[in-house]
């Protein structure tokens, strides 16, 4: 079978990165010697462009199989429904996180003929091989099938519990030279699958729920495993210069995260970033983050506000647990890329603002803010329904300065100005505090007020930005000469 694999990453922050699910999926086809293709949708492309491209390259192909976040699938419907018109042989699949949360609006989609729930390696493989030999499709574990006028609802597999029984992900059928992963020089790799976390806003709670409970939902690949799959890749990709690990949590399990350190420390040795938690960052797991090779943590704050962050997220951590580990982090020289969040239910402007004073105690190296965008089955998407937040509006990510939300509390516009400015306002309370004594306490007192009265400060910045442009107009070009005369003097 012929299976093109389409996977729309033109959404803000993506841009042509790898993408692990679709690599895995077509290591297992082609075990069985199934033909597989990526359609990489880096660009937004209207759906005439897509079928001008699709009938091009694709038009042979038996499967499009369509990976959907729930931003993305807006596209995946309209264009699979083109396809359909003008392909009418073609099956269309839809996998991904979408169809796992939404699976009746998945497969109600006029252009979608099959969704997969779950883990889609296996199940794949098996609809290629019984469409192959001219079998049954309708009772494939993991697969809803549509098919005259009926709808195939069948269960769910139990979750692959040796990952190393996968083969190596296909990273081949991305075109790596053009990618962002190329821009930045550096890999890609994911060490395990699922997180045991259940946080009110993040949808690992939901895909939990997705499968049978048969075994555990936390897996991992063994050390020895991940250290030849990156000698593998480093072995095919030139000038790597750094390592990014898209696991939820890389050092969740101790026992795992030493034995693997300590391996990479003595084979690959490249400096690395990867995703932890702040209640998992004591000065013990923060030193071996380092010595391995660790160069940058990524760490979701979400919300600086205690009644936020620990009752209405489930994320039960004190600021104090927070700014401690931030502050072991940059002990070690280790980078903070800090995500966070506004726009969430039960939060207001001064809730909003709490976040930012927070984010500025970390002194962070990157902030990601995002507005916070409800997922089906995730128990913060049922409060928001159950109290008629829910709008009905949709954005093609959230990185968007808008909201889908009507929160009594917190007006759209104003979270606007809360996702547009919040990481001017970090600067500012950072430099407040830098100042320190009763003038750095005085500069907070006006930058509260400045956030608490948006009216006031947007009158008032552009006449900051323009005394800002005319100090350095002024003493910019004398500070740079004094610095060439203390090189000179140095020499």
């Amino acid at each position: 079978m012929k299976v093109v694999f389409v996977y729309f990453d033109f959404m803000k922050g993506a841009g042509g990165k790898y993408y692990e699910g679709i690599a895995s999926i077509s290591a297992v086809l082609k075990q069985s010697n199934h033909i597989t293709k990526l359609f990489h949708i880096t660009d937004f492309m209207d759906c005439e462009q897509f079928l001008d491209i699709y009938a091009r390259r694709y038009a042979d192909f038996d499967i499009a199989a369509f990976s959907a976040t729930t931003n993305a699938f807006y596209y995946t419907a309209g264009y699979a429904q083109e396809i359909k018109k003008r392909f009418a042989a073609v099956i269309t699949v839809c996998g991904g996180t979408h169809p796992t949360l939404y699976p009746d609006e998945a497969i109600g989609a006029e252009g979608i003929d099959i969704i997969c729930i779950g883990e889609g390696e296996y199940p794949m493989a098996e609809l290629c091989s019984r469409l192959e030999a001219g079998g049954d499709i309708t009772d494939i574990a993991n697969l809803w099938v549509k098919r005259d006028g009926k709808i195939f609802r069948n269960p769910v597999r139990p979750l692959i519990a040796d990952l190393d029984s996968l083969p190596m992900p296909d990273r081949k059928i991305f075109d790596y030279e053009s990618s962002a992963d190329k821009r930045m020089r550096r890999l890609v790799f994911m060490s395990s699958r699922g997180c045991p976390f259940n946080c009110a806003h993040c949808c690992n709670h939901a895909l939990k729920k997705a499968g049978p409970d048969s075994g555990p939902y936390v897996r991992f690949k063994s050390a020895g495993r991940m250290i030849s799959e990156m000698q593998l890749c480093l072995g095919q990709y030139e000038g790597i210069e750094h390592i990014i690990f898209h696991d939820d949590i890389l050092n969740l399990k101790r026992g795992w995260f030493a034995e693997f350190a300590s391996q990479y420390k003595k084979e690959i040795d490249l400096p690395y970033a990867c995703n932890s938690r702040f209640d998992l960052l004591d000065e013990k797991a923060v030193e071996l983050l380092r010595e391995s090779g660790c160069m940058q943590l990524n760490l979701g704050l979400e919300s600086g506000d205690d009644f936020i962050r620990r009752t209405v997220l489930n994320r039960n951590q004190s600021a104090e647990q927070i700014v401690k580990a931030g502050n072991l982090c940059r002990q070690k020289d280790i980078k903070l890329y800090i995500f966070t969040m506004v726009g969430i239910p039960h939060e207001d402007k001064r809730k909003a603002l709490n976040t930012v004073k927070l984010t500025a105690r970390l002194r962070p190296d990157i902030v990601q803010t995002s507005v916070y965008y409800p997922y089906a089955q995730t128990a913060l998407y049922d409060e928001c329904r159950e109290k008629g937040y829910l709008t009905g509006r949709r954005l093609d990510s959230y990185f968007e300065a808008d909201t889908v939300l009507n929160l009594p509390d917190f007006s759209k516009d104003e979270i606007q100005f809360a996702y547009r400015n919040f990481k001017v306002f970090v600067s500012y309370y950072v430099t407040a505090q830098k100042l320190g004594g009763p003038l750095g306490g005085v500069l907070a007192k006006v930058i509260d007020f400045m956030w608490l009265h948006r009216r006031i400060y947007l009158l008032l910045e552009p006449v900051y930005r323009s005394l800002k442009k005319l100090y350095k107009r002024l003493f910019g070009k004398q500070k740079s000469e004094n610095r060439s005369r203390k090189t000179e003097n140095k020499k």
